[in-house]
């Protein structure tokens, strides 16, 4: 809903759909060569993404932009299973090290999703934003299974900070014309606002796009305290 819905933003959103399924097939060739290998039964793999479309998604801390696919499969893992755990990316080496038998050192960040040294479920995962090419920021996020919390630290700026690589997105380009026009409708000129407030607070489940935000909403006012802590 914060996109405009144009042939611009259509195509841009529908060459990266056709990117999803050109690397879908990718793997499908290597899953096939471990087959042909006899190496299917003992081997794990891991398939992850990176990032929603741009903006709002790539180096946000939305879920749009940090609710990325994980695919698992390997010896012990049923198919077809859908696990709701709260995963970081971070807990992708102790889970390697876990399946491998091997221990997981201190100093390492995340925990072990699988194996021997697997940990019992996040009640939390934590996101960030800070430099992105020539531009800084300090955005910290929390989330539960349910509940997000944003912290802008530089409430003073811009949501759409000058940085080349992201203004050179057809959608960005689109949404800046449109802008520009006065066209931009309701959720559209979310990313547009001058300023941006302290804290951000979204019900995910009853708002997946977090376009409301709760945050001053004394309703809400016990999530608030909990995730701001």
């Amino acid at each position: 809903p914060y996109f405009p819905d144009t042939p611009k933003v259509r195509v841009a959103l529908a060459r990266m759909y056709t990117q999803i399924e050109k690397t879908d097939a990718y793997l499908g060739e290597i899953l096939r060569q471990l087959e042909e290998d006899g190496l299917a039964d003992s081997t794990f793999v891991f398939n992850w993404s990176d990032h929603g479309p741009l903006p709002r998604g790539k180096r946000w801390p939305y879920d749009s932009g940090i609710r990325v696919p994980l695919i698992v499969r390997g010896p012990g893992i049923a198919a077809r299973q859908v696990n709701e755990e709260l995963v970081s990316t971070v807990d992708l080496g102790p889970t390697l090290l876990s399946l491998a038998g091997e221990e997981v050192p201190s100093h390492m960040q995340g925990q072990a999703l699988l194996g021997p040294k697997a940990r019992p479920p996040r009640e939390y995962i934590y996101a960030s934003r800070d430099r992105h090419d020539t531009a800084y920021d300090m955005v910290r996020a929390v989330r539960d299974k349910r509940f997000k919390y944003i912290r802008n630290c530089r409430p003073d700026l811009p949501y759409l900070l000058w940085v080349p690589y992201h203004n050179r997105h057809p959608i960005v380009q689109e949404m800046w014309r449109m802008h520009l026009a006065g066209k931009l409708e309701g959720p559209q000129k979310l990313m547009f606002q001058p300023h941006r407030p302290v804290e951000e607070l979204y019900d995910t489940a009853n708002d997946p796009f977090e376009i409301e935000n709760l945050a001053a909403d004394p309703v809400h006012g016990k999530e608030l305290v909990r995730l701001r802590a």
